[in-house]
């Protein structure tokens, strides 16, 4: 029997639907054919010919876990290239965004007297916005600047505070305090400028 009429018959031979003059000859081409013998241990899943890795098969096993070992290397190596990137940006960005120590020179101080009121106006350098602690309304204020911020307004007006004048003994007094001096304003004169230690 032809290769053809075996393998067309293998399927009806293996749910043994077959004559036995058939299964015969399917038997004897089976053993003299190899071709069709791997075709029918492949329909019933009995390969029994262990599959021989040669060394090439080895060797290109190997290369393709060293390719894959390296991309993943190239990956991560990537990874961290950006995050330092992203680092690095803003910690060279944020100083300029944020400024922690408010110095005496980074804010234009105004004040004086208008009849019988003293004022005090503070006017952060522009681009900035002020951050501060304290009370400027009151005739004995103390402020104590904590921040400059960068700002998408750079008209800055400023903040103003006015208290009636006092007397000598009971004056209005504003206390500023910067991260390098310390200045006390007296019903609208400064009277006092020293360094902050």
């Amino acid at each position: 029997m032809k290769c053809e009429m075996i393998r067309d018959l293998l399927p009806l031979y293996i749910d043994d639907l077959t004559s036995e003059e058939s299964n015969k000859n399917i038997e004897r081409h089976l053993k003299s054919c190899k071709e069709c013998k791997m075709y029918y241990q492949e329909m019933t899943g009995e390969i029994s010919n262990k599959i021989s890795i040669t060394e090439a098969d080895i060797r290109d096993v190997e290369l393709i876990k060293n390719i894959n070992k390296k991309k993943k290397r190239q990956i991560i190596y990537a990874v961290l290239g950006t995050i330092a990137i992203f680092v690095i940006t803003l910690a060279l960005i944020l100083p300029n965004i944020y400024k922690s120590q408010v110095k005496y020179e980074d804010v234009e101080l105004s004040y004086g007297t208008r009849g019988n009121i003293a004022y005090l106006t503070m006017k952060p350098k522009s681009g900035y916005s002020l951050a501060f602690t304290g009370n400027g309304g009151g005739e004995n204020s103390y402020l104590k600047m904590l921040s400059l911020k960068k700002s998408l307004n750079y008209e800055n007006s400023g903040m103003e505070w006015e208290c009636e004048l006092g007397s000598e003994d009971d004056p209005c007094r504003w206390t500023l305090e910067f991260e390098d001096k310390i200045v006390v304003i007296e019903n609208g004169k400064m009277i006092e400028k020293k360094d902050n230690k």
